[in-house]
């Protein structure tokens, strides 16, 4: 695969990248750099986290060494949204989430290791920088820069360590990438300008954009309604897609054709759509471009964009609900 190929596979379906040049130069220097991409293990896994799953591949498959960490630590320091005890099972529920959504994407995961944050992160080096980092960093910037990922409505001091310890993971974990969401941006941008001041290398970050929710806004895992459970069944998967908000013509804060556009297209690159002859008959998409032009212009009906959708994404979970059906006492750990 030539340094085109590489870099398109790592640039799709992304919303800003810090530098371009800068990853272009890594590509000609590197044969098989690396990234990383950090999760705390808080609420369940999400249809919103498809995107930066499918992600993972496409690194992979550009010949990257790829690190998942299960950021425990972060998820406690985030105001406690996991509590201690459960820090342990819902690590392991995320890595196994994480692996079977891969194996359903049908993802070469050769190159892939799980990393576990609390296994570097109390280590007495790291813990150094990050009272180092501590010095240089003020607490407005710190609050700033957590303010899109963190509960910062009276925030606890855990919320201004955990800018300066994502910070820190981009050296410790010894990789040239980090990726993230581009809710992430304020963190990934505080890193590069501070971790020079430690006398580290600064990172380039990829970043990803956020899949809205179905009822508009972003998906959140704290709201039920907004998002869909990798794990809900067939049904309950028909079901929200049908409420989704998904307003005939109107592209605007239309989870469905953004689940379409930054998921179902850059995995598939087609979408059937099934309907009545005196609907118009069956279609296949092959650019998302023309499935959205046919929406806006009313050719395409929600209801059966929804029900294709809900086709796609019920064949992807089914694997992944078949795997955890044997894991439903980790289920109950993680998640009581």
């Amino acid at each position: 695969m030539n340094i085109k190929e590489r870099l398109d596979f790592i640039t799709r379906n992304t919303q800003e990248i810090i530098t371009r040049e800068e990853l272009i130069k890594l590509l000609e220097d590197k044969k098989n750099p690396s990234a990383y991409v950090g999760y705390a293990p808080t609420g369940k896994l999400h249809a919103g986290h498809l995107i930066p799953i499918l992600k993972i591949g496409d690194f992979l498959k550009a010949g990257f060494k790829f690190k998942f960490l299960i950021a425990n630590l972060h998820a406690h320091l985030d105001d406690r949204k996991s509590p201690w005890h459960l820090l342990d099972s819902r690590t392991i529920y995320y890595q196994e989430m994480v692996r079977a959504v891969l194996e359903s994407l049908k993802v070469d995961t050769s190159g892939l290791q799980f990393v576990k944050g609390s296994d570097f992160q109390l280590n007495s080096g790291y813990i150094s920088d990050v009272l180092r980092l501590s010095t240089e960093l003020t607490s407005k910037r710190a609050l700033h820069s957590a303010s899109e990922v963190c509960r910062t409505d009276n925030p606890k001091v855990s919320t201004l360590v955990y800018p300066i310890m994502q910070a820190l993971d981009e050296q410790y974990l010894d990789v040239d990438i980090q990726f993230g969401g581009i809710d992430q941006r304020k963190i990934l941008v505080m890193a590069r300008e501070y971790l020079p001041k430690l006398g580290y290398k600064s990172r380039i970050e990829v970043m990803t954009p956020l899949l809205p929710g179905l009822t508009g806004g972003k998906m959140s895992a704290s709201d039920e309604k907004s998002k869909i459970d990798l794990l809900d069944s067939k049904n309950e998967v028909e079901e929200k897609i049908k409420k989704a908000y998904c307003k005939e013509g109107e592209k605007k804060d239309n989870g469905i054709l953004a689940f379409c556009e930054y998921f179902l297209f850059p995995y598939k690159n087609k979408l059937k759509i099934e309907r009545a002859e005196k609907f118009g008959g069956n279609a296949i998409y092959e650019d998302y471009k023309e499935l959205e032009k046919d929406f806006i212009s009313k050719k395409l009906h929600p209801m059966d964009l929804k029900q294709a959708v809900s086709n796609e994404l019920n064949n992807i979970l089914d694997p992944i609900r078949k795997k955890f059906e044997k894991k439903k006492r980790l289920l109950e750990e993680a998640y009581p």
